[in-house]
């Protein structure tokens, strides 16, 4: 995020100095200003958000007092009727109706009328509509709390049972000279009448804000849209935050924001005649209106202001800054060989003075140091190239930056035509997947070695003796990490590793061969009997393990002399590998001691077949110096298919099979199986 920053300011920035400078000022001013500004009006706009929610309160406080009025003074229609009823000494239907007919005062204050018995029944109605015949009020809340109470009450929002209008019924009792209650005078209004608390709307804040009234539990009383009368506050979608504090019981003013998503004050305040809560919504952007347009005039004079210091700090810069500008224009000049270095030396003794005279000195400086680097590139490069070792450098695209001339010696290859090309272009296709995965790992900061080979010329024991055949080489990746911790490069060092191989390979051969017989000695037999028996029990697959000696070998020896022996030795190892499978291992124990390791023989039977072929090759006599021998072997064979035996036990039963080959006759076969 800070190098995008930073590159985004050099792109906007100009490429003077003395025009970012200006620039710098300009901005600095701005920011200080605007900074200044904006904090003074967010403390006025607190400010004022108090002030104006306190006022939003106070404003609600009074239109719930003015509510309360216009309720009493229903109720107070109400109250004077009922003493004129009382008084009036109508008892019958027809009497009542046309005691209800004459309150004119009724049409304006209320929507319908009518006198209800002590047992619910309606004896006499005004209304819009046609009068519903037997209408009772028994078991309605209001109703029942007007005689449990004897007092006036104010219903809750409910739909007229003939109107089907949203109505809120005012009740009123009419006491008999006992002071009993005879009657019950019940009038509704009209929610979505215009004139219900019609003054309402003239107290709304603002010209966008609005009031409305609901009950308690969240049912609307009042609202200026008619249509949500008689919904739940929530029948939109959920409630705001303040909102739903007013309904758990708080009064006063808050902050929050709409359903429609607008940022308003909130104001709340509950009526005391019906514990409805009167609530009032004033959007932000209307309220603050006045200091939002303060604010685009405070910033529109924070630009000119800092403009005007822009354009001054530009006057200043030139003139401060004319002494940097001779002395760029003599550097230029040196650049160009037109002045000495010397020309740097001025004797001012400000800043300007001593940027001089240390240019000077670094300038000095440098030359020294590029004619030691210069010498000392000459040595380097005399060293590399005469060092028996390929060297290069690798950079991120896998381009040769650098190689020595041992590379061209050995591969080939023109240095100038390979620097700044790829492995792949240099090296080919092929060559260039060897080394990629290798290239990615030291270009992750891993040091790596691996070996290749390719065909050239090979030089031979004799001085100047060369043939053709495979170079083995082996290189080592070293990851050139820079001062970020970043992998810029790797060096690549090759070492050519044929005559190595050559020699390992020979020993290995030798560590693992017969002298005498040219097969598989003892040490190769122990690792291969151990692997046989691991890939056995893994593959489910039988092998076979044969011990074999030859029949009477002391008496060829005492009788014809060591070296017939020797000679017996070798036709027999010949002899037993020509008669078994490529895959079979064949080897020398001791003297005339030899084993042979068959691995996937199928069965037993297989077993005693391979057995049978190796004594008749046996059987056909030898042809030595002093003329044909006749020779037999016995052979006792151990078959192994699964269990936790190990090579000796498994060597020992292939033994006790041979005993008994031997003590059947010699010159045969025997086989045991090892248990699982």
């Amino acid at each position: 995020m800070r190098m995008r920053l930073r590159t985004l300011l050099r792109r906007c920035l100009p490429a003077s100095l003395k025009a970012r400078m200006s620039v710098v000022v300009f901005l600095l001013v701005l920011a200080a200003v605007a900074s200044l500004a904006l904090a003074t009006l967010s403390v006025a706009e607190r400010g004022m958000r108090d002030v104006t929610g306190r006022q939003q309160y106070v404003s609600l406080a009074s239109a719930a007092v003015f509510i309360d009025e216009e309720l009493d003074a229903k109720r107070n229609v109400l109250r004077a009727m009922a003493d004129s009823l009382a008084a009036s000494g109508a008892h019958d239907g027809a009497s009542l109706q046309r005691f209800l007919a004459a309150q004119t005062v009724l049409g304006k204050e209320f929507y319908s009328a009518g006198v209800v018995g002590i047992d619910g029944l309606v004896l006499a109605s005004v209304s819009p509509f046609k009068p519903q015949a037997g209408l009772n009020l028994k078991g309605r809340p209001y109703f029942e709390q007007t005689l449990a109470t004897r007092r006036s009450v104010i219903s809750a929002p409910l739909n007229g049972s003939i109107s089907g209008m949203p109505i809120v019924v005012v009740t009123q009792p009419v006491f008999d000279a006992q002071g009993g209650v005879r009657y019950v005078l019940a009038a509704s209004v009209n929610l979505r009448q215009p004139d219900f608390l019609g003054r309402l709307g003239t107290l709304k804040p603002g010209t966008g804000g609005y009031l409305y009234i609901m009950t308690s539990e969240g049912v609307i009383v009042e609202h200026p849209d008619k249509s949500r009368i008689m919904q739940h506050i929530e029948a939109n979608g959920p409630v705001s935050e303040p909102t739903r504090r007013a309904m758990q019981g708080f009064e006063g003013w808050l902050t929050g924001t709409t359903t429609q998503g607008v940022d308003a004050l909130f104001a709340y305040h509950r009526i005391a005649a019906t514990g409805w809560i009167l609530a009032s919504v004033y959007p932000m952007h209307e309220a603050f209106a006045p200091l939002h347009a303060m604010r685009s005039r405070i910033l529109l004079a924070a630009v000119l202001l800092a403009l005007l210091a822009g354009l001054a700090g530009w006057r200043v810069v030139l003139r401060l800054l004319q002494p940097l500008e001779r002395l760029r224009r003599q550097v230029r000049q040196i650049r160009r060989q037109r002045l000495g270095i010397e020309a740097l030396q001025i004797e001012r003794r400000d800043e300007i003075g001593d940027l001089s005279r240390d240019f000077y000195s670094l300038v000095a400086e440098r030359e020294i140091a590029e004619a030691q680097t210069r010498d000392s590139e000459r040595r380097l490069k005399l060293l590399t190239d005469h060092v028996p070792v390929v060297i290069v450098y690798i950079d991120r695209e896998h381009r040769y930056q650098f190689i020595n001339a041992t590379f061209e010696k050995w591969f080939g290859m023109s240095r100038k035509e390979s620097l700044m090309h790829s492995i792949r272009e240099v090296l080919g296709e092929e060559a260039y997947q060897l080394r990629e995965a290798y290239l990615r790992r030291a270009f992750s900061g891993e040091e790596v070695e691996f070996e290749f080979t390719v065909d050239g010329d090979i030089e031979g024991e004799s001085e100047g003796a060369q043939g053709r055949g495979r170079r083995a080489f082996q290189t080592s990746y070293v990851p050139h990490v820079d001062d970020s911790g970043a992998v810029a490069g790797v060096y690549g060092l090759i070492h050519e590793i044929t005559k190595t191989k050559a020699v390992h390979t020979a020993l290995q051969f030798a560590a693992a061969t017969d002298t005498l017989t040219g097969i598989a000695n003892r040490r190769r037999f122990d690792e291969q009997l151990a692997q046989s028996m691991q890939r056995t029990r893994a593959t489910r697959a039988p092998m076979a393990l044969a011990y074999l000696d030859i029949d009477r070998f002391k008496a060829i020896n005492d009788s014809l002399g060591h070296h017939a022996g020797d000679e017996v030795l070798k036709e027999f190892a010949a002899r037993l590998v020509r008669s078994v499978r490529a895959s079979d291992l064949v080897a020398r124990l001791a003297g005339d001691e030899f084993v042979i390791v068959f691995e996937g023989v199928k069965s037993a039977a297989e077993v005693g077949q391979i057995g049978a072929k190796i004594i008749d090759a046996i059987r056909q006599p030898f042809e030595l110096a002093g003329g044909p021998l006749p020779v037999t072997t016995s052979i006792g064979i151990a078959l192994f298919r699964e269990g936790a035996l190990t090579p000796a036990l498994l060597l020992d039963l292939a033994d006790q099979a041979l005993y008994q080959a031997k003590g059947q006759g010699r010159d045969g076969v025997a086989l045991l199986e090892a248990a699982p």
